[in-house]
């Protein structure tokens, strides 16, 4: 067939009239699933004249019918796709929704954990006061130990024997 024919009009409406449904599709076209099949093997187009001034009413009458079909067809894809996209804007608010409260969880644990770190650094800080204070009556307890060690044996001094040599 010659690559150069043009198609006619007819010819678009007899292939959008013949359209397979998606859940009909040929499996070796499954690449082709989301696309609208307007034209079908070449060797279908060129057996297909489309009606002329002098052709019946039958081809007129059949020609409308395919303008009609694929009208339909049409509207059914639009259909769908406004459906799509219907469900596209959903699923995108679902997940703005989901963004927003992991969002607020974040923040939540944030402040949580600061919260929590500032009570930490408060025990540790109260903490290290008990063991500075701690440390001071420890010092002044070795001090007044020392003092009362000190006149216990100035006050208590016993004569210390000779060490005899042998």
């Amino acid at each position: 067939m010659d690559k150069s024919r043009k198609l006619s009009w007819d010819d678009i409406l007899n292939q959008a009239s013949e359209l397979k449904p998606l859940d009909r599709a040929d499996p070796s076209e499954a690449h082709l699933s989301s696309v609208l099949r307007l034209i079908s093997p070449a060797d279908e187009i060129a057996d297909k004249s489309p009606p002329t001034r002098r052709s019946s009413p039958e081809e007129w009458s059949h020609l409308i019918e395919r303008v009609r079909s694929a009208a339909t067809r049409v509207r059914e894809v639009e259909t769908e796709a406004h459906e799509q996209e219907l469900r596209v804007q959903e699923l995108l608010e679902r997940v703005r929704e989901d963004i927003t409260s992991a969002n607020e969880r974040v923040k939540a644990a944030e402040t949580h954990t600061r919260e929590i770190q500032l009570r930490a650094d408060a025990l540790l800080k109260a903490a290290d006061e008990r063991v500075r204070a701690a440390e001071e009556r420890a010092r002044i307890a070795e001090e007044w130990l020392a003092r009362v060690y000190d006149t216990v044996a100035s006050e208590f001094a016993f004569a210390q024997p000779e060490k005899r040599t042998a």
